[in-house]
C-alpha cells in the first residue's frame, strides 16, 4: 500500500465524537438559517471546529493524531452540512416550488411526483408546516434508500479507482497530497512548518473577511451588499465586446487558484491549460459569433449586453458542453485502449487482496463487483418499476451505468495525475432526458414527461471516495474507522438534528418570507430556469458537435501516443 510508513490506526475516538456533536449543535442550525437568509456560506466552516478542538487538545497535553484529524474533518463536515439522507432544508424549496406561481403558470403543479413532494394541498400551501405527516413518508423513504445506495456504490467504485491509480499506476495525486501534508504538519508541529501554516491561515482569514465577510455583514446590517473585492472575478468582458464579441475576459480574485501552479506537477500542464483557456475565451466564442451564429438560438441574443456569467452560461450550454462530451468519450476510449494492462492488473490484484490491504480495511474484487452490481440493479429497478415506470430502458441504463463509469474513469485519473478534475458537463442529464422524450414522443404534460426530472439519476462515480482513500493511506488511517465515523456517528446525529432544527424553523414562519430574503429573491429565479427545462423550452444537445469533437480529440490523442 502506498502512503507514509507507519502503523495503520483508527481515527475514530471519543474526541472525534465530541467534535461531531458540537458541530451539529452549533454550526448546523446556523448554516440552515444562513442558507435561507443570505445564501450558502462562501467558505467551509469545518476548519473552525477542527482547529478549535486541535488547540483544546494541545492545551490539555493530549494532541490529536493525524488519523483523528482526518476523521474529525470528515465527521464534522458531515454533521455541520448534513449532507446525508433527506436534506430537510431542501424540502422547504420543494414545498414552495409545488405551489409557486411559475409552476401553476406552466401547468405542472398536479404532475409533480408524490415521492418528491407531498400531494396534500395544505402542506403545499404551508398551512401544515411539519415533517411529521404521513405524506412525507414516501419522500423520506426514497431519499434514504437512494442515499444508502449512493453510499455503498460510491465506496465500491472509489476503492476500485483508488487501487487502480495508486497501487497499479502509482499516480502522484498532487492535490490530495496537500491534505496529507497539512495533517502531518498539524500532528508533528514542526516550528518552521507551523509558522508557515499559521501565517497562511491568518492571511486567508483576513482575505476571507474582506472578500466574503464584508458583503454578508453589510447585507445583514444595512440591507445593501457591499463588495470590496469582486467575487469570483473582476469582469472585463464588456471592454472587448466591440473587437471580440462573445469573448470572456476576467481576472480571478481567488488567490488559491494562482497557488495551484505551485502544486501542479508539470510545467507543460499549466501552459496547456492557459492556452486552452485563451482559445476558448478569446477565439472560440468570437468565432461562433462571426461564423456559426446558428449554433445559439436567436432569442438568446448572444452576446448582446451580456456580462461574463451570462456569456459563460450560454456559450457552455450550446457549444462547450457538447464539445466536452465528445472529448470525454474520446478520452474514455483512449484510456481503455492504452490502460488495458493496468485495468487487468487491478482486477488480478484485487481478486486476492494482500494482508496489508485487508489491514487497511480494503475491499476484494468480489466485494467491489458484488456491491456495485447489486446497487446498480436495485437503483435501476426502483426507477423503472416505481419512480418512473415505463420510461425507456436504454437511456436509463446509459445514465446510471455507462455515463458514471465513463466520467469516473477519466475524471479521477485526471485528478490523480494532474490535481485537477474534469468537471461534469452541466445540464448533461437534462439534455439526455429531453432527447429521449422527443425521440419517444413523450408529452410534456404527462407523468413520463415530468417525473424523470425529479428522479435520482445522479449515480456516484466514486471520485470523492477514491480521493479519500488516498488521503487515508497517506496518514495511515484505516478505511473502516473513517467510514464508521462518518456514517455510523456523524450521519445519525446530522439527520436527527437536521430534522429538529428544520422543523423548528418551519414552524416559525412560512418559507420563503421577508424573514428569509435570500430564498425570497433567488428561489423564483431557480424555479423559472428549472421549469424552462421541464417544459422543454431549452434544448442544447448538438450531436454533430459531439461527433466532431470526439473525432478530433481521439485523432490528436492517437497521434500524440505514436509520437
Amino acid at each position: 500500500m502506498s502512503g507514509e510508513a507507519g502503523e495503520w490506526k483508527s481515527g475514530l475516538t471519543w474526541r472525534v465524537v465530541l467534535a461531531t456533536i458540537y458541530s451539529a449543535v452549533v454550526l448546523l442550525p446556523t448554516l440552515i438559517w444562513a442558507g435561507l437568509m443570505i445564501g450558502p456560506p462562501p467558505v467551509d466552516l469545518t476548519w473552525a471546529v477542527v482547529i478549535l478542538f486541535y488547540w483544546l487538545a494541545l492545551m490539555y497535553g493530549a494532541p490529536l493524531s493525524k488519523q483523528e484529524l482526518l476523521v474529525m474533518f470528515a465527521a464534522v463536515g458531515t454533521a455541520a452540512y448534513a449532507g446525508v439522507g433527506l436534506d430537510f432544508p431542501s424540502a422547504f424549496y420543494r414545498v414552495w416550488f409545488s405551489n409557486s406561481p411559475i409552476v401553476h403558470a406552466y401547468g405542472i403543479s398536479e404532475l409533480l411526483p408524490y415521492w418528491w413532494v407531498p400531494k396534500n394541498e395544505l402542506i403545499r400551501a404551508q398551512v401544515i408546516r411539519t415533517f411529521l405527516h404521513p405524506e412525507w413518508g414516501p419522500v423520506i423513504l426514497f431519499s434514504m434508500i437512494f442515499w444508502i445506495l449512493s453510499l455503498v456504490m460510491g465506496i465500491s467504485l472509489g476503492f476500485f479507482y483508488y487501487y487502480l491509480y495508486t497501487e497499479v499506476e502509482k499516480l502522484p495525486w498532487p492535490m490530495a497530497r496537500v491534505n496529507v501534508e497539512i495533517l502531518s504538519v498539524l500532528e508533528s508541529r514542526e516550528p518552521e512548518r507551523m509558522r508557515i501554516f499559521v501565517l497562511s491561515a491568518l492571511i486567508g482569514f483576513v482575505y476571507s473577511m474582506i472578500a466574503y465577510g464584508t458583503p454578508i455583514l453589510s447585507q445583514s446590517l444595512i440591507g445593501l451588499r457591499i463588495e470590496i473585492i469582486p467575487i469570483p472575478w473582476l469582469d472585463m468582458s464588456e471592454a472587448f465586446q466591440d473587437v471580440l464579441p462573445g469573448a470572456m475576459v476576467g481576472l480571478d480574485t481567488n488567490p488559491l487558484n494562482y497557488l495551484l501552479g505551485i502544486v501542479l506537477p508539470w510545467y507543460h500542464l499549466v501552459v496547456c491549460m492557459f492556452a486552452t483557456s485563451l482559445f476558448v475565451s478569446l477565439i472560440g466564442n468570437p468565432m461562433v459569433v462571426w461564423y456559426f451564429p446558428y449554433l445559439i438560438p436567436k432569442w438568446v441574443e448572444f452576446p448582446k449586453g451580456m456580462k461574463l456569467p451570462d456569456i459563460l452560461y450560454w456559450s457552455n450550454l450550446y457549444i462547450w458542453i457538447a464539445v466536452s462530451i465528445g472529448a470525454g468519450f474520446a478520452v474514455f476510449v483512449e484510456q481503455i485502449i492504452a490502460r488495458r494492462k493496468s485495468l487487468y492488473m487491478t482486477f488480478k490484484s484485487l481478486y486476492k487482496p494482500s494482508s496489508t490491504l485487508k489491514l487497511a480495511g480494503g475491499l476484494s474484487f468480489k466485494s467491489i463487483l458484488g456491491i456495485y452490481l447489486v446497487g446498480t440493479l436495485v437503483w435501476f429497478l426502483l426507477l423503472e418499476l416505481i419512480l418512473i415506470p415505463g420510461f425507456p430502458m436504454l437511456p436509463l441504463l446509459f445514465l446510471i451505468v455507462v455515463w458514471p463509469a465513463l466520467y469516473g474513469l477519466i475524471s479521477i485519473r485526471a485528478y490523480a495525475e494532474t490535481g485537477l478534475s474534469i468537471p461534469a458537463p452541466p445540464e448533461f442529464t437534462s439534455n439526455i432526458l429531453i432527447a429521449t422524450m422527443m425521440a419517444y414522443n413523450i408529452p410534456v404534460h404527462s407523468k413520463l414527461g415530468i417525473w424523470p426530472w425529479f428522479a435520482p439519476l445522479g449515480v456516484p462515480t466514486g471520485f470523492g471516495w477514491a480521493r479519500t482513500f488516498y488521503i487515508c493511506s497517506g496518514v495511515r488511517c484505516t478505511f473502516r474507522s473513517y467510514i464508521k465515523a462518518v456514517y455510523l456517528v456523524a450521519a445519525p446525529v446530522a439527520m436527527l438534528l437536521n430534522f429538529i432544527f428544520s422543523e423548528f424553523i418551519w414552524k416559525m414562519s412560512y418559507i420563503p418570507s421577508p424573514m428569509f430574503p435570500y430564498a425570497q429573491i433567488f428561489w423564483p429565479l431557480d424555479a423559472a430556469r428549472s421549469v424552462l427545462w421541464y417544459t422543454r423550452q431549452i434544448y442544447s444537445l448538438n450531436p454533430m458537435l459531439i461527433i466532431y469533437s470526439f473525432i478530433i480529440v481521439l485523432g490528436m490523442s492517437s497521434v500524440a501516443n505514436i509520437l
